[in-house]
């Protein structure tokens, strides 16, 4: 009987997160049209989406699950693959838009992995979640030179069984996101270069993942030399690979990884909500700052970026979330503090082809 309740649960909550999903969609742009259309044959995959969704890559994620597709054209815009036999309740999400009109990509706890091989990308899955059959790929493409001018697009994905915290899917999943992605730049004639076949697809990077920060090598490789990095009390780092991301992060920490410095660069989307919250925040801190040095240690550039990445912003901040703030703040040297932001950002911005950071 609890097995049955179990169960319930469980689909009443995949129904309530698809239908929030779709709700969020709204004013997005996506490259289904046509009004409304359903298949009840998963050959029809093959022209979903405008032909656009990538079937093979949808069927081998899925594996052998009986398929149906839909799209919708109006105030919610997206196409949705669902997925259903005796043992499974699964579904897809494909969903896009012009980068100045998406939501936020921060609602996680860690740092999602880039996807690398030629790719503006990250991929969000939590090995320490309980959804280990959730994940979500993200996807920035370039339409042309012009800053802002691309595409932000995302496949959400529930597999009903098993789980991304074994490789196959992820690179299924990230497989299905970036075929498509490539269809429908050729289709639409959007100028965005496209990039080779992701393996070795990575995770969320959660704080336990810390490690010596003589041994960085990602986002945070080279920021501090060995006499800075001891002076200043870091020992660790919790980084991700240097690969372009929409969102790029680095934390210098304490021992076992207790946070002092965190480092991020945003791009999209999420560069335009941190610009609004660093405005926020400015005139908030003007008050309290007498002198060149910001009391709290924040210190932020921006850089203009080709195509999606838009306005970039890079920002370094000594408050970390409600559980660091309960730990002794470092003593800022503020000086050595906005160089090594000049290194991330620099780093950052070379790598999305962006100019030259500068001061706020």
């Amino acid at each position: 009987m609890s097995d049955v309740r179990s169960r319930r649960r469980r689909s009443v909550r995949r129904t309530a997160a698809w239908t929030t999903t779709a709700a969020v969609l709204a004013g997005g742009l996506f490259w289904v049209s046509g009004g409304y259309d359903s298949w009840r044959d998963d050959r029809a995959l093959d022209t979903a989406c405008d032909g656009d969704l990538a079937a093979g890559a949808v069927r081998e994620l899925f594996d052998g699950a009986s398929l149906t597709s839909s799209a919708r054209w109006g105030d919610r815009r997206h196409c949705t693959v669902s997925a259903a036999d005796d043992d499974t309740d699964a579904g897809l999400v494909l969903w896009a838009g012009r980068t100045e009109r998406m939501t936020n990509l921060e609602d996680s706890d860690g740092f999602d992995a880039p996807l690398g091989h030629g790719w503006t990308g990250s991929f969000r899955f939590d090995p320490d979640s309980e959804d280990r059959d959730e994940a979500r790929a993200v996807l920035m493409l370039n339409c042309g030179k012009e800053s802002g001018h691309g595409q932000l697009m995302t496949a959400e994905a529930d597999l009903g069984r098993g789980g991304f915290d074994d490789p196959v899917p992820r690179e299924r999943l990230v497989a299905v996101l970036t075929e498509t992605a490539s269809a429908y730049a050729r289709r639409t004639g959007c100028a965005a270069p496209v990039g080779g076949r992701v393996k070795q697809v990575g995770v969320t990077t959660n704080r336990r993942d810390h490690k010596p920060v003589a041994a960085a090598t990602g986002s945070c490789a080279g920021l501090l030399d060995g006499k800075t990095a001891a002076r200043w009390g870091v020992r660790t780092v919790q980084e991700i690979t240097a690969a372009p991301a929409p969102l790029e992060n680095c934390v210098l920490g304490g021992l076992r990884g207790a946070f002092l410095y965190g480092f991020t660069a945003y791009y999209g989307p999420s560069a335009r909500d941190a610009h609004f919250r660093l405005d926020t925040r400015l005139d908030r801190d003007a008050a309290a700052r007498r002198g060149p040095d910001a009391p709290t240690g924040h210190y932020a550039l921006a850089a203009r970026c080709p195509g999606a990445g838009g306005t970039a912003l890079y920002e370094v901040d000594t408050l970390g979330d409600e559980n660091d703030r309960k730990l002794a703040a470092p003593v800022v040297d503020h000086r050595g503090l906005r160089a090594a932001l000049q290194r991330f950002a620099e780093r950052s911005a070379e790598n999305h082809g962006c100019e030259a950071p500068r001061a706020m």
